[in-house]
């Protein structure tokens, strides 16, 4: 049996981080992943849906030719060429880490772990193929998987998840999305850029319904205005095939049709390990941790998607990194990592075209945190980046806590939010206020400043009495 000092099982963003900052300790480890390295994120999430949306916008662009002073472009699509495009990048990105992996010597066993088990100073972790493996510690990084609706079934032909619409071969003229959250309304902006009819079937009254109201009021109107239909407070009942098609049968005793069907209605926590003398706390699948990322068990940590804490590539990373750290700390004698992951300012992203960014609170959030609060609103078409590149659709939109002037909120619908949001999880997370932030010079022309302008506005100038 091997034996390590820590069994990582699942090897997506979470546990290759994990992996790699336990070498950096020199402590020995290894990753059990049932399929590939980088897991969902790269292989059948992030990377592939945001080449995809790469392309998404580069079509959109052309098609509104006319906008950068050029002639109409009789644009004709050939969707095997695009889906290859997405396989190379994937591939490209998939080897890369396999040689990362490889070039720091750590240990990967391409088996599926099936069961834990306690031991006296430890685990030992059984895999399907009847290997056993053990280690004091583990980091359980199994991370979701999608969610199904009552009576319906995917069939990665008709009624799709988000993994099985990658490895579509060919466009359908129509598509209905079950599930207006992130997943639903990426997809459903890429694929109205690529010319099909796409409708969006949301149960809660609004998209992307975890965002600040305003950001998805505006994204709804201008997903609208691509084209794309959209039904909230809707829900799906049945889903029957007749001649080709879908026909979805609504709550409100009406019906669509669609060749195609994605159902993203969320994910769920894939633990599914059987475990052993000991038990592990939790709900519906997810693991129960502490701020350090240890579970009920010790010597048993859980980071990633399995937490059901925030469900993002990013928290997964931060999170294996901080587990990393504890069991550093505990093998080493190192001092423990005082850092506390606060997740209201971990930055979300979504990935629609206009792109939506946001950490920290709400506005409904802030209300109800502090009370009195402050808000500013600035918007790209004011911003002379934004009105160059011809992309001025959206706002910045900054909240303050009016006692201190402190941010506790942004929110960006507009181009390059995912990227420019980063500028307000580093200025929230470090209590920055409006005034502080004037001591930053932003670079002109750009479109950051349009988060200077915005900041700017609740700043409080007192006019001295003369």
């Amino acid at each position: 049996m091997e034996k390590y000092q820590v069994l990582i099982i699942g090897g997506g963003p979470g546990g290759n981080a994990a992996a790699f900052r336990l070498s950096q300790y020199g402590i020995s480890n290894a990753t059990i992943e049932k399929e590939e390295l980088g897991g969902v994120c790269l292989n059948w999430g992030c990377i592939p849906t945001k080449t995809l949306v790469k392309t998404a916008e580069l079509v959109s662009e052309i098609r509104h030719s006319e906008n950068y002073g050029l002639p109409p472009m009789d644009l004709k699509l050939d969707y095997s060429k695009i889906l290859q495009r997405k396989n190379t990048v994937v591939e490209q990105l998939s080897k890369g880490l396999e040689h990362s992996f490889r070039k720091s010597k750590l240990a990967v066993i391409k088996e599926t772990a099936v069961s834990i088990a306690k031991e006296d100073e430890g685990y030992i972790v059984q895999s399907r193929e009847g290997q056993s493996y053990f280690a004091p510690y583990i980091i359980i990084a199994t991370g979701s998987t999608p969610k199904n609706l009552p009576g319906i079934t995917i069939d990665e032909k008709d009624i799709m998840s988000s993994r099985g619409i990658l490895d579509m071969e060919t466009l359908p003229k129509s598509l209905a999305i079950v599930g207006g959250g992130v997943i639903g309304c990426e997809f459903a902006s890429i694929f109205a850029s690529f010319g099909v009819e796409v409708t969006i079937v949301e149960f809660l009254p609004r998209l992307i319904s975890l965002e600040d109201e305003e950001i998805s009021k505006r994204l709804t109107l201008l997903l609208k205005r691509s084209g794309i239909k959209v039904l909230t407070k809707t829900g799906v009942e049945s889903i029957e095939k007749a001649e080709g098609e879908s026909i979805l049968k609504l709550n409100n005793d009406s019906e669509i049709r669609a060749e195609k069907v994605l159902l993203a209605v969320g994910r769920t926590p894939a633990f599914g390990l059987e475990t052993q003398g000991f038990e592990l706390a939790g709900e519906r699948g997810a693991i129960t941790i502490d701020d350090s990322m240890k579970s009920s068990a010790a010597g048993i940590y859980a980071i990633g998607d399995v937490t059901a804490k925030l469900q993002l590539a990013h928290t997964a990373s931060t999170q294996g990194i901080l587990a990393s750290e504890q069991i550093a700390a505990e093998i080493l004698g190192k001092p423990k990592p005082t850092f506390i992951l606060d997740y209201a300012n971990i930055p979300r992203c979504t990935f629609t075209n206009p792109e939506v960014g946001s950490v920290g609170l709400t506005e409904a959030e802030a209300k109800d945190t502090f009370g009195e609060i402050k808000i500013s609103k600035f918007p790209f078409s004011a911003n002379g980046k934004a009105t160059a590149m011809a992309a001025t659709q959206g706002i910045v939109k900054c909240i303050a806590r009016k006692d201190t002037g402190t941010l506790v909120g942004m929110h960006i619908i507009g181009p390059q939010a995912a990227e420019l949001i980063a500028q307000g999880a580093i200025m929230i997370s470090n209590n920055m206020t409006a005034a502080s932030v004037e001591e930053i010079v932003f670079a002109h022309p750009t479109l950051s400043e349009a988060i200077m302008e915005s900041v700017g506005e609740l700043r409080d100038i007192t006019v001295p009495n003369k």
